[in-house]
């Protein structure tokens, strides 16, 4: 669970046994919602109330958000990493990854294929590799980018409030860093080594980034390792916890789903979309004015849906392989990638999706190069 919450696992999985249908009516019913009408709305005695949920979480998305839908795009950099994650294929000892950093004049080339498709904010990923991917190097990458997208967006390594600092000062605005598990014994059986092993110096991530002057800090844990409805409400503890300490910025939460594939990692406690759904209405309804993100591994029917009563922001034509947009296709090179992507439409598609269901897509919130 999230250090600073005064309740044990087995106390929160009590008082969601104890939920009841009019606990449920009462947290719908209200206003301002604290952190235990996220746990009824989260509980299985709320889903009977789903299609509630749902006219609920719509009117405060558009509240908040209108009938806006932002868009980016991912940025590989580099696949190489130092770091034993049982249950990714960037881990250090995976032989089936064709390993890459991307150069600075490769990571322009894909940069200039996702600005065609019209995408303006930016994500950047890499593995854990301090060798190559340093503080340094992605200050150069902002520098590089600068020009190009109105927001640059981090999903690195945990780095330093310094590290942060110079990183913010060279151009990145957002940050995202998923916690994996809150469950410290889970935690580090699912990371035996590695920097990633540290779960304190992980956990902390966002906290250094806000101070840091990260305008966007985004959290998440995977669905899938242990079950959803403790990590739910560990999740739901941490951004209170950032909305007080680091409130000149904003929570951004995302619900990354592992989808069993052959031969992929089989996630032990799985989740479904149904589950997905109630959790995305619930943080939504409680969490009003914070930004969500719909990940590529679920279905293009669920994520148009999503972003029409919970989520603002999703990725379009998404690649997650180094050099996946421009660099490969150039070299007729294979695309080996981090996660199975479930929404491959390229991003004509996705516009048209959106504008189908009476959205406007919004390429970029603010401009950085103003």
């Amino acid at each position: 669970m999230f250090p600073l919450l005064k309740y044990t696992a087995e106390e929160v999985d009590e008082y969601y046994a104890k939920v009841t249908p009019e606990m449920v009516k009462s947290s719908l019913a209200k206003d301002r919602h604290d952190w235990f009408d996220l746990l009824n709305l989260v509980s299985p005695a709320a889903y009977p109330f789903m299609d509630e949920m749902r006219r609920k979480a719509r009117l405060a998305r558009i509240k908040y958000y209108g009938k806006t839908v932002s868009v980016y795009a991912p940025l590989y950099i580099g696949n190489t990493c130092v770091n034993h994650c049982r249950y990714c294929d960037f881990r250090r000892e995976h032989t089936g990854t064709v390993r890459r950093n991307l150069t600075l004049d490769e990571i322009r080339l894909e940069a200039e294929a996702i600005r065609a498709s019209g995408i303006d904010n930016l994500l950047i990923v890499a593995g854990e590799d301090p060798k190559v991917n340093s503080v340094e190097h992605f200050c150069d990458v902002a520098r590089l980018l600068k020009p190009m997208f109105s927001n640059l967006s981090l999903e690195v390594a945990p780095q330093s409030e310094e590290g942060y600092r110079a990183m913010f000062e060279a151009g990145f605005e957002s940050l995202t860093c998923f916690q994996e598990t809150y469950d410290q014994e889970q935690y580090k059986y699912f990371h035996p080594a590695g920097p990633k092993s540290n779960y304190e110096w992980r956990l902390w991530t966002q906290l250094r980034a806000g101070k840091a002057g990260f305008r966007i800090l985004g959290c998440a844990f995977l669905l899938g390792l242990t079950p959803w409805r403790r990590e739910a409400a560990s999740l739901a503890a941490h951004a209170l916890y950032l909305m007080k300490e680091c409130y000149e910025s904003k929570v951004q939460f995302a619900f990354p789903r592992f989808c069993r594939v052959e031969g992929g990692f089989v996630p032990p406690c799985e989740v479904d979309e149904r589950d997905v759904d109630l959790m995305m209405l619930a943080f939504r309804i409680c969490f009003p004015q914070c930004c969500m993100t719909v990940s590529t591994r679920e279905a293009p029917k669920f994520r148009d849906y999503i972003v029409q009563v919970a989520a603002d922001n999703m990725s379009a034509g998404s690649r997650v392989t180094p050099g996946g947009y421009a660099v490969l296709e150039k070299e007729h090179a294979a695309d080996v990638a981090q996660f199975t992507l479930t929404d491959r439409r390229p991003p004509k598609e996705v516009y048209a999706a959106i504008k189908a269901n009476g959205q406007e897509v919004v390429f970029k919130n603010w401009d950085n190069r103003i």
